[in-house]
């Protein structure tokens, strides 16, 4: 693998430099370690030498339609925490009670499960505040559902299919024969699959809005608390509990008028600028973009986000400088409930909002922020049940 250095420009900003991360992990899988020099100008990766050309090409033309595209907008910061400024971490932090099985997917024990459990139920808690129902969804999602909400149009990239064998008798046999000593599924297996019918679930909030397809709601509007596995592949960007292919969402989901859910949001935001105030963690909550693909419109449907503030993300600080988006809150309009014929009694379309919490990235930021030892943890949890013999 060689070092490639790109030259840009202009400097990319911080917001670029976010969007050129995300993306450039999908122009090829030999693109590595993608990093920027400290004044933004200079992008470094690994590749293969044979392909460098080629990919210092692909590299340089992305960043340079997302660095133009972006370089009028500045980030909004709703909210930054008591210590954003002087966000301290623990040195040597324990990785006991993580471990990984598989590519972006990871077992959790000891702490770390713990302070899952605490990251789940006190966002739980949250829903409490409009009496949102409890929902269990499926793993499963029907990938006409994902059709409707647009996701194979805007994250591709991201989807991780499910299928099965077709039920052909001697497709079946053949699969048999060939696996009876093999390690792996081998690279004729997707020529024995059927056409997918469902797919991994990448957000519980689609559920919601499937739930309801072609009803009216009633003029107050309903609100959901529900918590479940999504699946989204990000390729090289994938790594450690930051970024995981297999990973868990607790969100509320507001489904209403639009004057509604959007005081929701601003409530869940007040909510959230106090929680991080006093668990002491370091971030702020700020205007954010969804990892559009690498297609024609991406760059524009990132700047629309980005100047509507449509999306807020939680982002708490990492060692180094970096941040990790640990949560959002976001507002659709009323995109889904054209999308899945869904009314508000009086009031037209239905408008939603979703708060999302990745409960994984919650430990993981924690962690580095407060180490593993609750002796050490801010009061507000230190005595919270589920560390009561650990403290």
């Amino acid at each position: 693998m060689n070092r490639i250095s790109v030259r840009l420009k202009v400097a990319a900003s911080e917001m670029a430099q976010e969007e050129i991360r995300k993306q450039a992990a999908f122009l090829s899988q030999s693109i590595s370690n993608l990093r920027f020099s400290n004044q933004g100008d200079v992008i470094h990766f690994d590749a293969p030498e044979d392909e460098a050309p080629a990919l210092e090409a692909l590299v340089r033309d992305l960043s340079a339609r997302i660095t133009r595209a972006l370089r009028s907008l500045q980030r909004k910061v709703l909210f930054a925490s008591k210590t954003s400024s002087s966000a301290r971490f623990r040195e040597g932090v324990s990785a006991e009670g993580i471990d990984f099985l598989g590519v972006g997917q990871v077992a959790l024990s000891g702490t770390p499960l713990l302070l899952f459990n605490y990251f789940d139920r006190v966002f739980a808690d949250f829903g409490r505040t409009w009496n949102a129902k409890s929902l269990r969804t499926p793993t499963l999602i029907p990938s006409r559902t994902l059709a409707r909400c647009d996701y194979f149009r805007s994250f591709p990239h991201n989807v991780t299919f499910a299928t099965h064998l077709r039920e052909d008798a001697m497709v079946i046999d053949n699969f048999r024969a060939r696996h009876q000593t093999a390690e792996d599924v081998d690279a004729a297996a997707l020529a024995d699959m059927d056409q997918p019918e469902a797919c991994l679930s990448p957000a519980v909030c689609y559920h919601v809005y499937h739930l309801h397809r072609d009803q009216t709601l009633p003029n107050l509007g309903v609100a959901y608390s529900v918590c479940g596995k999504c699946f989204r592949y990000e390729s090289s960007n994938l790594s450690d509990l930051r970024r995981l292919w297999d990973f868990t969402m607790r969100e509320i989901v507001f489904l209403g008028r639009r004057e509604s859910v959007l005081e929701q949001r601003e409530q869940s935001i007040a909510m959230m600028s106090e929680f991080l105030d006093s668990h002491e963690l370091a971030g702020e909550i700020r205007t954010a973009s969804d990892p559009f693909f690498i297609a024609p419109d991406a760059v524009s449907k990132t700047y629309f986000q980005l100047s509507s503030d449509s999306k807020y993300e939680v982002s708490l600080i990492l060692p180094r400088g970096e941040r990790l988006a640990v949560g959002s809150h976001n507002y659709h309009s009323d995109f889904f409930g054209r999308a899945f014929h869904t009314d508000v009694e009086g009031a037209g379309f239905m408008h939603s909002a979703c708060v999302a919490f990745g409960l994984e990235r919650w430990v993981y930021a924690f962690l580095q922020q407060h180490g593993s030892d609750p002796e050490r943890w801010p009061e507000a949890m230190r005595h919270a049940p589920e560390f009561r013999q650990t403290c």
